[in-house]
């Protein structure tokens, strides 16, 4: 359950689902990659990680 687990650190360094949908915009509209986040909180996460951390967040 990675996405469950990446929310749950999110929401602790005050990530809000608002910030995920921002960088998942972020990166389908720039082909932006996981050593380029729009938010450092999402490094080395890739677009498929943040959107499944979007699908996990209110589990």
């Amino acid at each position: 359950m990675r996405g469950y687990e990446a929310a749950q650190i999110l929401k602790e360094k005050g990530i809000t689902i608002e910030d995920v949908e921002a960088e998942i915009v972020y990166r389908k509209e720039t082909n932006a990659f996981s050593n380029q986040p729009k938010n450092e909180a999402f490094m080395d996460m890739t677009l498929n990680e943040v959107i499944r951390v979007k699908e996990m967040w209110y589990i």
